[in-house]
């Protein structure tokens, strides 16, 4: 009997883990098959919103690396203050140096702020290679307060915008191939807004892409001329300059306090001379009254 309930026992133990197993092993089937579609899921997910960004990017997807062999476009602009003997002269030389070196005028100013006494502004374009060289010439004629550099890097920029316009121009072909298929007034009308859309993106890219290629191949200049003051003393260089720096801004100042107060008399000798008739008139008026009054 016992015999009898051992083998019964160990038959039911088997049968459980048989079970145990199976139930195992359907857990970690179903468990595979949902990780299989959330992956599934993912990657779909995940490719949609790639599709999506590349739409919303031109088809250009992420920006494209690029190479370190390219070359490199870089916008220069000089900024220059110079005090010169003679501001028209020295006008008429930068612009003539200007056409020598193959560049062209932005635009440029002249004018008086007293009596021979000039201002000018002029905004230059010179070829990039030939932009140390201009700035060189321009220093000798006058003497350079100030001297600024400023430089932007915009090779990203370039080459992003001409793989834009390329995807661009491409994206414009398939739409003008899909507009002769469309066989309804709604594809028509579809295909021509977003045709319409591409072609006013190219538009904006092109000109994008001549600025940079202008600003990049033509450096900018831009020039500030001041006449000096005649008579000034200029300080010398170096220790002994500081030190005697103040003296000679008393010397300067009391020379131009002079060279005012030289116009200032001249420009007042009109209104003098005019004072003396006056006078002159009411003394005469004044005597002959007085003659009248008291006759000898």
């Amino acid at each position: 009997m016992f015999k009898s309930m051992f083998t019964r026992s160990r038959k039911v133990s088997l049968i459980t883990a048989v079970l145990l197993l199976i139930l195992a092993l359907q857990i970690a089937t179903g468990c595979g098959s949902s990780n299989k579609s959330t992956a599934d899921y993912v990657s779909q997910k995940s490719t949609s919103q790639s599709e999506v960004a590349r739409d919303q990017d031109g088809g250009m997807g992420t920006t494209p690396a690029i190479p370190n062999d390219v070359e490199r476009k870089i916008i220069q602009n000089v900024d220059l203050r110079m005090q010169v003997d003679d501001v028209q002269s020295v006008m008429d030389k930068i612009i003539a140096l200007t056409g020598q070196k193959g560049g062209y005028i932005v635009n440029s100013s002249i004018y008086k702020e007293e009596e021979n006494h000039f201002r000018a502004s002029l905004t230059v374009k010179i070829p990039r290679e030939k932009l140390n060289e201009a700035v060189h010439s321009i220093n000798e004629l006058g003497e350079v307060v100030n001297h600024d550099t400023y430089t932007e890097d915009v090779t990203e920029e370039y080459y992003d915008s001409q793989a834009r316009l390329t995807v661009l121009e491409a994206k414009e072909t398939r739409l003008i191939a899909l507009l002769d298929k469309a066989a309804s007034i709604t594809d028509i009308v579809a295909i021509e807004n977003e045709l319409a859309k591409v072609r006013s993106d190219i538009e904006v890219l092109k000109g994008r892409l001549q600025y940079l290629t202008n600003a990049t191949s033509f450096s900018t200049i831009n020039i500030n001329l001041t006449q000096a003051v005649p008579g000034q003393i200029k300080a010398p260089q170096g220790t002994t300059g500081k030190a005697w720096q103040g003296l000679i801004n008393s010397i300067n100042s009391l020379i131009d306090f002079g060279s005012n107060l030289i116009v200032f008399l001249v420009t007042l000798l009109p209104w003098l001379a005019v004072l003396a008739v006056i006078y002159f008139i009411v003394r005469a008026i004044r005597n002959k009254r007085k003659s009248k009054i008291d006759p000898q």
